[in-house]
């Protein structure tokens, strides 16, 4: 399976696969080639798995690896890969809303939940007075980390915010929590630091401090998770395409689903 990185080459390799893109065997072959930008190591994972089944169709998964949380979306929206692996739905809509892009969400792969966790403290209820919590620095990932503490009561938000609240939307806070914004990529780093009292975070960034959602004082429930499965994401004009439609069955395959269960002990669960 080839695997490619997204640089700044990426540009200078599309004008060159154009200017030889003259013959019919190299349209062909590029035809049965399927990009997808991945930034997870477990998304990279389950892409592997689905190679397999993707080859009985005749096509080839490369895996473009980036290593942040927009530049997997931007390969998309500028036709440097087919489909992306990489979020959930809101988070796409939030980048949609941005750069005026029409990226569409087209099959969940599987979903999990998201918790705060605490280097100091076994429940919530301990934590002390101003305690300072971390929470995502992007508006949708906020909102769910936010939803969280108001359905377990640790803070009221505004009536009908929904998934979509901000800490302005904090409407009484019994504890006076200071929150700190921190980068989804950086939240599994603020766990460790002194100052912090409770993070967010989700159980893929959590491996490599060596927790698991079992460690969680707090945890979402099973129905807010759905709202927010992993999906593969593509270009409006691509949803119904034949590479789109391999790739769905390829994902959606019970090795998948076993491989989703099992490498993450339960944490991650098939949304297919």
């Amino acid at each position: 399976m080839k695997k490619i990185i997204l640089s700044g080459l990426a540009v200078a390799a599309t004008l060159v696969l154009a200017a030889c893109g003259g013959s019919k065997a190299a349209t062909t072959e590029e035809d049965k080639e399927i990009t997808v930008a991945v930034q997870l190591e477990s998304s990279k994972d389950i892409l592997e798995i689905a190679q397999k089944e993707a080859e009985k169709e005749g096509y080839t998964i490369n895996i473009m690896e980036v290593s942040d949380n927009v530049a997997y979306n931007d390969a998309v929206q500028h036709e440097e890969a087919d489909a992306n692996f990489a979020q959930h739905e809101p988070f796409m809509n939030m980048f949609n809303q941005e750069k005026d892009a029409e990226l569409v969400a087209v099959q969940p792969i599987y979903y999990f939940a998201g918790g705060f966790y605490s280097k100091n403290y076994n429940h919530v209820e301990d934590l002390p007075e101003r305690a300072k919590v971390g929470i995502p620095s992007d508006p949708t990932n906020e909102g769910r980390a936010l939803a969280i503490l108001n359905a377990k009561g640790v803070i009221h938000l505004k009536e009908g915010v929904g998934f979509d609240g901000t800490v302005a939307d904090i409407v009484e806070n019994p504890k006076n929590l200071a929150f700190e914004s921190v980068d989804l990529l950086n939240l599994a780093k603020a766990y460790e630091e002194k100052d912090i009292a409770m993070v967010f975070c989700y159980p893929a960034y959590l491996k490599p401090i060596d927790l698991t959602t079992k460690d969680a004082i707090l945890l979402e429930n099973e129905e807010s998770s759905k709202h927010y499965a992993l999906q593969l994401v593509t270009r409006k004009t691509e949803k119904d395409s034949e590479k789109i439609n391999v790739l769905k069955k390829a994902m959606t395959t019970e090795k998948v689903a076993e491989y989703i269960k099992k490498s993450s002990e339960g944490a991650n669960v098939p949304a297919f």
